[in-house]
C-alpha cells in the first residue's frame, strides 16, 4: 500500500491530464463516482492524446504482455479490461445529458489538470471527446 501511494503521489506531481479534468467536472454536476467516470473517459481521451503517446506505446505493450506493440493492440487490451470490469460504455450510462456538453468543456478547461494533458486542446476539443464519449465512449 506504501508503493501505491507513493506511485499515486508520483502521477499526481506528473500532471493527470484530461481524462481527469473531465472527471472532476462530470463527478462536480452529476455525483459520479470519479474512478468510474475515469473510466468512462479514458478511452477518448487515449484515442485524442494517440498521435502523441505513440512513442510510449511499445513499452506500455510490452509491460502488458501484448504480442503487438502499437496503439490498436493497446486501446483493445484498454477496452477489453474495461468490458470485462463491466464498466459502462459511456457518460449517458452515468446520467450526463446532452445539454451538459458546453458547460462541462467550459469548466473542464479551467480545471488544475487541465493543462497538463500530453496534447493541447481547445474547448472544441473538449466538446468533441465529452460527446463522444456520452454517445459512444469505446
Amino acid at each position: 500500500m506504501l508503493v501505491g501511494s507513493c506511485l499515486a503521489g508520483v502521477s499526481f506531481i506528473k500532471g493527470l491530464g484530461l481524462v481527469h479534468a473531465i472527471s472532476h467536472m462530470v463527478g462536480a454536476e452529476y455525483d459520479t463516482h470519479h474512478g468510474l467516470t475515469n473510466a468512462v473517459i479514458l478511452p477518448v481521451v487515449l484515442r485524442y492524446n494517440a498521435d502523441v503517446i505513440a512513442p510510449k506505446i511499445p513499452n506500455m505493450t510490452h509491460v502488458m504482455g501484448l504480442a503487438e506493440h502499437h496503439f490498436d493492440s493497446f486501446y483493445g487490451a484498454v477496452c477489453d479490461l474495461l468490458d470485462q470490469c463491466d464498466i459502462p460504455k459511456n457518460l449517458s450510462d452515468l446520467g450526463v445529458p446532452d445539454d451538459a456538453i458546453t458547460r462541462l468543456a467550459e469548466k473542464t478547461m479551467k480545471d488544475s489538470a487541465y493543462g497538463t494533458n500530453p496534447k493541447s486542446s481547445t474547448q472544441a476539443d473538449i466538446e468533441a471527446m465529452i460527446k463522444e464519449a456520452l454517445h459512444h465512449g469505446r
